[in-house]
């Protein structure tokens, strides 16, 4: 009876301390509050139906990072990162608070795409309270630009092959010229040919001389309908597509439309 007693008693004991375990642990817990994460001075924009912040791949982003109260003890904040196709994992940017802020910088190069930032309290190998994540798009320069008449192939010249350009085409030039009767209602449009483009990138479309619209949206597009002059003879207008960088830097495509009496 006396050593079912003592069974009894350190059993108890080890149920005790057990819940003494979980309440501390529940405690910790409790104590964590959530860490706040949000992108500084990026750009926003629509990518795949998603608005997000958003800048040129191998750029810095820099994130504001929040929390309210004490850490708990031992605790500390470390952020996580998921790259495109790969689940979170612990990055190396190390997170000093004052007065329950801090500012970090972190970049992603390669193709780019969507990287996806949370920060986490963490307690030796414990997670005790997550941030709501935070996915900044990591764009690449435009590969192209295209000119456009409706009913014909579009015009198009690459940035990075020389070979693939519409840029000062010849009248006649396979791919760059298209034709029209004079007083024909046509529509033209001008776009990147590839998306989304990194922010300050525009676009410009012109007809005949005259610019008919521009677009520095994420994915810089422009759409007008034009009307050919009337004419007597043979004569050739141009469409153009003109996607500019914020360094300046020029992709021009040209459709050259040979303009018939109607």
């Amino acid at each position: 009876m006396r050593m079912l007693d003592g069974r009894l008693r350190t059993l108890a004991a080890t149920i005790g301390a057990t819940l003494l375990l979980f309440a501390i642990a529940a405690s910790s817990a409790a104590a964590a509050a959530r860490p706040t994460v949000a992108p500084v001075g990026l750009a926003e924009g629509l990518v795949a139906g998603q608005k997000m912040p958003y800048l040129e791949a191998g750029g810095l982003a820099e994130l504001s990072i929040g929390y309210a109260g004490k850490l708990p003890g031992g605790a500390k904040l470390e952020l996580l990162q998921k790259l495109p196709d790969r689940g979170y994992k612990a990055s190396k940017v190390k997170i000093h608070l004052v007065g329950g802020r801090a500012k970090v910088k972190v970049t992603y190069g390669g193709i780019g795409g969507p990287v996806s930032y949370k920060v986490a309290v963490v307690s030796g190998s414990r997670q005790l309270a997550v941030s709501h994540p935070l996915t900044v798009y990591y764009t690449q320069l435009p590969g192209g630009v295209f000119a456009e008449m409706q009913g014909a192939y579009a015009s198009y010249t690459s940035r990075t092959n020389a070979t693939e350009t519409c840029a000062n085409p010849a009248p006649q030039k396979t791919l760059c010229d298209a034709s029209a009767s004079g007083g024909e209602t046509d529509t033209v449009a001008g776009f990147s040919g590839t998306y989304p483009v990194p922010p300050g990138w525009s676009l410009t479309l012109t007809f005949n001389g005259e610019q008919e619209c521009t677009s520095d949206e994420i994915d810089p597009h422009c759409e007008v309908q034009v009307t050919f002059p009337e004419v007597s003879a043979e004569t050739l207008v141009d469409i153009t597509a003109t996607l500019t960088s914020p360094r300046g830097e020029r992709i021009v495509a040209t459709r050259v439309i040979t303009v018939y009496p109607g």
